[in-house]
């Protein structure tokens, strides 16, 4: 597996490096997947990287020139073509032929403490000491055993997130048949929903508990379906279903969506919006896929978030490979743990090379 990865993943994170320079792209790589493993920062991971290895390894300092080196446009084409690799190898050994798949759109946060004037820093709720952060969307699948990261899109406090939704659904269909599409109340807007509808998929989201939805809950018992309309009148509206139903704790909630739902299973939407956790575990891997920094430089912070969602996506190969040869079915849950893949897969591909 491991060399499978060094043959055909690493190629498409090539640092161009002069044939004379003293490291390789794959020397690099190994260093940055130790520091991720370790959640540290490249300075001291480069120390332990050393001892650990026992050889002559890349400082940090020579890693963060060559990262420095890139465009964030050569990287999004670089780690676009990766993704799109991993994809066509899962593909290859039918990891997507069940028909449909439900897929998740999210927003992450990277907490940021630099000036907010710096370039793509977005304005978040106030968190841990900061109102700053750098954006990602990203769509996943949500299915068990296939949870693959499809495409993320890096965003500016000038991104529409109806045009980052629209990039990520058109990515998506042309990877797979989508089923329900699961988004949070964050795209709860006009411009959102049409876009959705666009795409004619199925969909689900809670609602902002607005004035209006408000005064419909106090109206209605739970369960209850209504026909609503968003958007002022002779301006662009939008129709679909207001779903108000209780939680296990007897608590109103209302989801919004076109899903052919009846108030005598309503609360079946809480299952399926379960399945959107899964984009949550997804990000929570990926911070152990993720290096530490402190640069303001939005390359360097570009570059690691991508590879953490690279590794992750490699993780999840693995785990369906090895599983595919050992079980002889995908597993739901994996069985070889994001540590043990991260450790392995510098240890030995080092080893390789």
């Amino acid at each position: 597996m491991c060399k499978l990865i060094k043959e055909t993943i690493y190629p498409y994170l090539d640092f161009k490096l002069h044939y004379t320079a003293k490291y390789d792209t794959n020397k690099f790589l190994n260093l940055l997947t130790h520091v991720a493993m370790n959640h540290d920062f490249t300075e001291n991971g480069s120390k332990t990287f050393r001892f650990v290895m026992k050889e002559n390894t890349p400082s940090a300092d020579t890693l963060l020139y060559h990262i420095n080196k890139f465009s964030v446009e050569e990287l999004k084409k670089s780690f676009m073509k990766a993704f799109e690799e991993i994809f066509r190898i899962a593909k290859k050994n039918n990891v997507f032929k069940k028909k449909k798949l439900d897929v998740a759109v999210d927003l992450h946060d990277w907490l940021y403490y630099g000036d907010k004037n710096d370039l793509m820093v977005c304005e978040t709720k106030p968190q841990k000491g900061t109102t700053h952060c750098f954006r990602f969307a990203t769509i996943n699948i949500v299915e068990g055993g296939r949870r693959f990261t499809l495409l993320a899109i890096p965003m500016s406090v000038f991104s529409q997130k109806h045009e980052v939704l629209d990039e990520l659904l058109t990515y998506a269909k042309k990877k797979i048949n989508i089923n329900n599409v699961y988004v949070d109340r964050g795209f709860f807007n006009v411009k959102c929903i049409q876009v959705l509808q666009k795409h004619k998929v199925k969909w689900l989201m809670p609602a902002v508990q607005n004035t209006a939805i408000k005064k419909l809950m106090k109206r209605y018992e739970a369960p209850k379906i209504l026909e609503y309309t968003m958007g002022r009148k002779n301006f662009d509206q939008v129709k679909f279903k207001l779903v108000i139903v209780n939680d296990e704790n007897e608590v109103k909630r209302v989801f919004a969506t076109n899903l052919n739902v009846k108030e005598e299973n309503a609360q079946y939407l809480f299952d399926l919006y379960g399945k959107r956790w899964g984009i949550e575990t997804s990000y929570r891997v990926k911070q152990d896929f993720k290096a530490r920094t402190t640069s303001k430089k939005y390359v360097v912070r570009f570059f690691y978030f991508m590879f953490s969602a690279c590794l992750y996506n490699l993780w999840i190969l693995a785990n369906i490979l090895v599983g595919l040869v050992v079980l002889k079915f995908i597993p739901k849950e994996p069985f070889i743990t994001a540590k043990m893949f991260g450790v392995m897969l510098y240890t030995i591909c080092s080893f390789l090379d």
